[in-house]
């Protein structure tokens, strides 16, 4: 009985990530470069159950001990866990801006803008970039981005910005600078860390990307969709909903059998 309580309550954790998932894809169906994550659920370690008992001896009237067997019953599954959540890197549309510093990578989803963060290079999608007081160009969040030389990006007080698809930067017609644009050969150890910045665990295998298109004047929307998270919401809930029912069944049940079973008349 107690099991079956717990294999329902590990059906209601997992509804309840799912709700929490769907719940921060939703909050940032307006981010610029947001990539929407999964859930991927496994079932929890199956148990093996056997009959324990002891066979009555075989020889009529006569004491003999009996025999100890442990017939095979079958597997009983444990319920389900979350086993991972992976990013779902599928390009955004693009939404045009006008603006010099906005850019956005388009043709290549395995393809990131290089930024330097407190915690080291990360990446990310999101080419809504500015330009500090002192010229460097910067995310939102104040990370500089970072050149093909691996330095921050500086840029003049005054004159025409330009970037061409690979990335190139002019300013006044003269070249600046290159952005590094990395791709990688494992996206799944590809982990956000926030603030639309990815970064690298495991083996990744950070290198050059190619066939991306910087596209100046234009920012990557969310690839976050909306009906489908509101889909995945009302199943969650009913999912939810239905362990709940399960978990007070088996309660009653159980406590059925504390009070009455044993009551003698």
């Amino acid at each position: 009985m107690v099991r079956g309580l717990y294999t329902s309550a590990s059906g209601a954790l997992v509804a309840q990530s799912m709700v929490d998932n769907v719940a921060n894809n939703l909050a940032n169906v307006n981010t610029t470069g947001f990539k929407q994550t999964l859930l991927q659920i496994q079932s929890a370690p199956s148990l093996q159950i056997y009959r324990i008992q002891t066979d009555p001896g075989s020889v009529a009237g006569r004491t003999q001990p009996g025999v100890p067997v442990a017939p095979y019953v079958g597997a009983l599954g444990t319920g389900s866990q979350l086993y991972d959540t992976p990013t779902n890197f599928g390009e955004g549309a693009l939404q045009a801006t006008g603006n010099s510093l906005d850019l956005a990578l388009a043709g290549n989803q395995n393809a990131f803008f290089t930024i330097a963060t407190p915690n080291g290079v990360r990446y990310t999608r999101a080419g809504e970039f500015v330009k500090d007081a002192q010229g460097v160009l910067r995310t939102q969040d104040g990370n500089a981005v970072l050149s093909t030389q691996g330095q921050p990006i500086t840029l003049q007080d005054q004159g025409d910005i330009t970037v061409a698809n690979d990335g190139t930067i002019a300013q006044n017609g003269q070249r600046v600078a290159q952005l590094q644009l990395t791709a990688f050969g494992n996206l799944l150890n590809l982990r956000p860390e926030g603030a639309n910045a990815y970064a690298v665990s495991g083996n990744a295998g950070p290198t050059n990307a190619v066939g991306a298109s910087v596209q100046q004047g234009y920012l990557e929307k969310s690839n976050a969709n909306v009906i489908r998270s509101m889909v995945d919401l009302i199943t969650a809930e009913r999912w939810f909903d239905a362990n709940e029912k399960s978990i007070k069944t088996q309660d009653d049940a159980t406590q059925a059998a504390i009070s009455q079973v044993a009551r003698t008349q």
